[in-house]
């Protein structure tokens, strides 16, 4: 599991983009062996902003129940990802929100840009 905010070896495309954009269902999905964690990440800009929302939703055909999903955002002053929420509830193949807000961003921007992430061991 990545311990730094470096890029994921896997890229989405611009329609990946487009797809998680927009609360529309269309998911991006993400598989992960035996081993591995199922892991989305996003880099955005926010400027000046000191605060904001993070909203996540989604669904997982491995449950929620059976391997908790979390939402973390990394903190440039510690180095370390810090969980903003979790399901460790839901059943599998069901839609659920993840959903956090961070209302002061000093500790969690680099020049501007925030970085969060989803993940889920495939455990």
């Amino acid at each position: 599991m990545p311990g730094n905010d470096d890029e994921l070896s896997s890229d989405y495309t611009e329609q990946n983009y487009t797809d998680v954009d927009t609360n529309n269902a269309v998911r991006v999905g993400q598989t992960a062996d035996d081993t591995k964690f199922a892991i989305h990440q996003f880099k955005d800009y926010a400027g000046a902003e000191s605060s904001v929302t993070l909203i996540a939703d989604l669904q997982s055909d491995y449950a929620p129940s059976a391997s908790t999903v979390y939402l973390q955002i990394y903190n440039y002053d510690t180095t370390a990802w810090v969980t903003v929420d979790s399901d460790d509830a839901t059943g599998a193949d069901t839609d659920f929100e993840l959903r956090a807000d961070i209302a002061d961003l000093t500790n969690y921007k680099d020049g501007g840009i925030i970085t969060s992430r989803i993940y889920q061991e495939n455990a």
